[in-house]
């Protein structure tokens, strides 16, 4: 997470700039993510992994949605409904170049370089085995499964015709499209899972807990989403279910932040901060209360309350007060002179 007023790397302006109106790129040009490692052995990327990836890019790029919809009419007068779909995706990507070389010449305020290099394509792409998008890492699952720990799960809210099917995969490649100029876009290749619950076995729903079948994927001919899209979610075995069958665990990451902007020209915002801080005190307050204590006695040693709270992680001991009164630890000895030589810092 990033905050507007705070600089950092990716916000922070260039050194030789010179204060005019900032060049905005295209949504798919402009994603906070960063690829690393190699990718594993196999790993391919064909011509038509190419196009499948670039028509991703197109159908979610929101620029470019009046073109879209304009070609997708033009295919619906002059083709049958039956091969509207394929035509669309055939015949757009030439047809949307063509459109912006016609801006191009006519020097219309709605030609940009952005717009020419993403209607000309990818010319070559590159392949990686992780990814941090919005400093979250995700692995790629031939890396991952080398790990005790778990970042190839992936999970994104469904859109379209499918608005209320979520899709659930893990990542297997991540992609790096590079364009004209520099341009670049970062993509998931994933293997999704069947999630459609109008098909028996894919997906299972045991109190409240989702469990989705390993064995049956879907999509495989269209795995691609862009970087941004994913939200990172782990797998958990479900022995119930049977093999193949694993538990959808949504998860919060530690020092990820949703902090809500705030007007500054706003009178309550002092309060909403107090607000807030009251909430974060009643909370702790609320846990403390909540806090089960286990006194262990130790015989003569001073005995201590372990405070158990309601994760094992941190464990506080504290100091109980005794409840009888204090020993006298003074040393005694049947020769007074001793006790005083021993009691005085003066050698007499």
């Amino acid at each position: 997470m990033y905050l507007k007023d705070v600089e950092t790397v990716f916000n922070r302006p260039q050194r030789n700039h010179d204060g005019g109106m900032r060049n905005e790129k295209l949504s798919v040009f402009a994603q906070s993510a960063r690829p690393f490692g190699d990718p594993g052995r196999g790993e391919s990327f064909s011509r038509n992994d190419m196009e499948v990836a670039h028509w991703f890019v197109l159908n979610n790029c929101d620029k470019i949605m009046a073109y879209l919809y304009e070609h997708e009419e033009m295919m619906k007068r002059e083709h049958p409904s039956h091969l509207v779909a394929q035509k669309h995706h055939e015949l757009f990507p030439q047809w949307f170049l063509d459109s912006v070389n016609k801006l191009k010449s006519s020097n219309s305020p709605t030609y940009s370089d952005e717009l020419y290099n993403l209607a000309f394509g990818p010319i070559r792409a590159e392949l990686f085995s992780g990814c941090n998008v919005n400093d979250v890492k995700f692995l790629g699952v031939a890396r991952d499964d080398k790990l005790c720990t778990q970042n190839s799960g992936v999970r994104v809210p469904g859109g379209g015709e499918s608005t209320d099917i979520d899709f659930y995969g893990k990542l297997t490649t991540v992609v790096q499209l590079l364009y004209k100029d520099r341009y670049q876009v970062i993509m998931f290749k994933c293997r999704w899972f069947d999630t459609n619950p109008n098909r028996p076995g894919s997906v299972k729903i045991n109190h409240g807990l989702l469990s989705v079948n390993m064995n049956r994927t879907w999509y495989d001919d269209d795995p691609y989403i862009l970087a941004n899209m994913a939200t990172q979610i782990v797998y958990l075995d479900d022995p119930k279910a049977g093999s193949g069958w694993n538990v959808v665990q949504k998860m919060d990451h530690r020092n990820v932040y949703a902090i809500p902007e705030l007007d500054p020209t706003d009178n309550d915002v002092d309060n909403v901060a107090d607000q807030c801080l009251e909430s974060s005190m009643e909370n702790d307050a609320e846990t403390l209360r909540d806090t089960n204590s286990i006194t262990i006695d130790l015989g003569d040693l001073p005995r201590y309350d372990v405070a158990v709270g309601p994760s094992n992680d941190d464990v506080v001991i504290e100091e109980a007060e005794e409840e009888e009164e204090e020993e006298d630890w003074e040393i005694e000895s049947d020769d007074s002179d001793d006790n005083e030589s021993y009691y005085s810092s003066d050698d007499e």
